[in-house]
């Protein structure tokens, strides 16, 4: 008779078995391109390991293909920091300089003999996996460089990314390794997502990159998981245990074994001029490419001579990329236009006769700024070349006919078109133009939409129509005013019902509770992007802090500097500033930043330093600090749990004892942390 553990048994090894074949599948369509079963059979065999993982849920493997079915995630996304840092490539554009950077190679190589891996450059959304003991652990995108966001829950669904490491005839997979690659979509699943989205009225993604990387930083990885996203590797960062490989050649055969896909264009070439073959072949053949490639990468072969050629601060020395040309057409210039964005800048775009241009039409392209449009001499009815850099973003590159007699070079308004407010140049060497006016209706508008946005408060049915409504009704001055609206206000808006209005509502209730380093970047500060909110957000903890800060304080905090500094402090020197933040107090939202999950023997802890220490710069104890799991603040509140104070300490000894404090001196912070 069938014990219940025999019956257990088999259910196990039914579900291994479902999941083995499922990932079979997998490899064939995705990998080979040459499925076996239809659509429906591989629905099949996902739903029958869905059941019995149901009935059997303790049963379920971590790297079951179900995990591709993705769940929700509520909190926003998470920054992480890459293990190394993902480097950008040189770009190339001609074969001239090719043959200079070959020759900067065998300057820095004499007499060694080279080989080059060429790969197709996929303009897709950069991505770095984490695999430990040969299991997914890490998705995250490429952020900076060194910080990124983590998007594992998305990456799960993109069945070309294997959640366990198949074995290797190299050996067993390393303890830790970080995969590289791209993110990408298809053009033909882009078009269709594009189609499902138009026909259901939502905004049209401008091309698959842009697709990718929305799709790829969505909260709800059901969603992302119909989006049909592809992977595909074409390096490694850093790699712990293991044997590591000898040539990107044979990293790249390992990959494939292991269960990534690589690109199957890829070409071992044993010459230079092989390297300058395929560039022309593929520049030819890139409209045959069933996903979008805009060049090549070319890459030293051996990892030992990778190694020795080294790095730039941005770049590596042993890649580049060989940049197609970009896509360009002739048209006239109908009008110019300037456009006023959130902080005031003023934007100049041409407006052009129609055109098309690499598989668009394109009615308008930006000129940058005033400088630019004296530099190229345009002009309205002037004969432009126009260019799609990268496939992406229209631009005017070349006035082609000279400026008639009463033509007049396009200048920069003497106040805004919007407000009719004063308009200054920036300083600091900038070269835009700025309306100063802060009513300026258009800025405000801008403001809102920013405030709104996913990387901010997220306040998701708050677009541009919708805050452009909200602005002509006169029910909008500032960001604070959201969160009074009513429900009767929004029902008197075009295309909004009962149900719409409250989900807006609702949308905006849960704004509230978004850390402070959301709303520190929704404030739209000049110069504070996402990744600097976050780091003064961190050294803040609340938002009352930041009205005590001082420039030099500022400019304390690790990567800011004199110009963001400068922009921190004029902007919450500000009244205005004063009383957006007490209104927004008053309305409920959240002035509070968490701390990002720290251990260490400072876990949690809150330092402050004030004075000179003996035998230590405050750079050097700062480290000390947040090597101990500790963080730095660079002014004294509620929240801070130490203050070091050294010789002559300054005012913030003196709040310390005000707020009650602990106070150090430095040779009991060295004790502390065992110096």
């Amino acid at each position: 008779m069938e014990t219940q553990g025999q019956a257990r048994d088999q259910i196990k090894a039914q579900m291994r078995q479902l999941s083995r074949e499922i990932e079979e599948h997998n490899q064939r369509y995705y990998e080979l391109s040459d499925p076996i079963i239809s659509d429906k059979e591989y629905d099949d065999l996902m739903r029958r390991l869905m059941l019995l993982e149901a009935d059997y849920p303790d049963l379920r493997q971590p790297d079951s293909p179900t995990m591709r079915v993705g769940v929700k995630v509520t909190s926003g996304l998470k920054t992480i920091e890459h293990r190394t840092k993902m480097l950008s490539l040189e770009n190339t554009y001609y074969e001239g300089e090719l043959d200079e950077w070959h020759a900067r190679l065998q300057k820095a190589l004499p007499g060694e003999k080279m080989s080059w891996v060429v790969e197709l450059k996929v303009d897709g959304v950069s991505a770095s996996l984490t695999y430990k003991k040969g299991a997914l652990v890490l998705g995250a995108t490429r952020g900076d460089g060194l910080y990124g966001e983590d998007v594992t829950h998305n990456i799960r669904t993109i069945r070309s990314v294997p959640l366990r490491l198949k074995p290797s005839v190299s050996g067993p997979a390393p303890d830790t390794i970080e995969i590289r690659g791209e993110v990408y979509m298809d053009k033909r699943d882009f078009i269709a997502l594009n189609n499902e989205r138009k026909s259901n009225g939502n905004m049209i993604f401008a091309n698959p990159r842009n697709a990718a990387s929305g799709s790829l930083k969505l909260l709800d990885a059901g969603l992302a998981g119909k989006r049909r996203l592809h992977f595909l590797v074409h390096s490694f960062g850093s790699m712990e245990g293991g044997s590591p490989p000898q040539t990107q050649w044979d990293f790249l055969k390992t990959a494939q074994e292991t269960g990534f896909c690589v690109d199957g264009h890829k070409r071992l070439c044993r010459t230079f001029q092989e390297v300058k073959d395929f560039c022309r072949e593929f520049q030819d053949r890139r409209e045959s490419i069933p996903y979008e490639v805009d060049g090549v990468v070319i890459k030293v072969n051996d990892l030992s001579q990778q190694q020795q050629l080294g790095t730039t601060a941005k770049n590596p020395r042993w890649a580049v990329a060989y940049k197609f040309p970009a896509s360009q057409a002739t048209t006239n210039v109908k009008d110019i236009v300037v456009q006023v964005g959130r902080t005031g800048v003023l934007t100049p775009v041409a407006e052009l006769d129609p055109v098309p241009c690499a598989g668009v039409t394109i009615s308008r392209a930006t000129l940058h700024n005033f400088e630019e449009i004296a530099r190229l001499g345009v002009y309205v009815g002037a004969r432009v070349l126009v260019e799609r850099a990268g496939d992406v973003i229209p631009k005017v590159v070349k006035v082609l006919s000279p400026a008639a007699s009463g033509s007049k070079i396009f200048s920069a308004p003497e106040a805004c078109p919007v407000c009719g407010g004063a308009v200054e140049k920036e300083r600091d060497g900038q070269v835009a133009v700025r309306c100063i006016n802060p009513s300026c209706p258009r800025q405000l508008e801008r403001r809102l939409i920013h405030f709104a946005s996913r990387g901010a408060m997220d306040i998701h049915g708050l677009g541009e129509s919708v805050v452009a409504q909200l602005f002509g009704r006169n029910l909008l001055r500032d960001m604070a005013d959201i969160y009074f609206l009513t429900k009767s206000e929004l029902l008197c808006l075009e295309s909004f019902k009962d149900k719409k209005a409250g989900n807006l509502l609702a949308a905006i209730q849960a704004s509230k509770q978004q850390p402070l380093s959301r709303l520190i970047f929704g404030l739209g500060i000049h110069n504070i992007g996402e990744k600097a909110a976050f780091v003064l957000a961190q050294r803040a903890r609340h938002m009352d802090a930041l009205f005590e800060l001082s420039c030099e304080e500022v400019v304390e905090i690790e990567e800011f500097g004199n110009i963001m500094a400068r922009s921190v402090i004029g902007f919450f020197r500000q009244p205005a500033a004063h009383a957006l933040i007490e209104k927004l107090k008053k309305a409920g939202v959240n002035m509070k930043e968490p701390l990002k999950e720290a251990t260490g023997l400072l876990a949690d802890k809150t330092f402050v330093f004030t004075g000179e220490l003996p035998g230590l710069s405050r750079t050097a104890a700062a480290a000390l600090v947040k090597s101990n799991g500790g963080n730095v603040m660079a002014a004294v509140s509620k929240q801070t749990d130490y203050v070091v104070a050294g010789d002559n300490p300054g005012s913030k000894l003196t709040k310390a004892k005000q707020l009650n404090v602990t106070i150090l001196t430095p040779q009991q912070f060295k004790e502390m942390i065992h110096v």
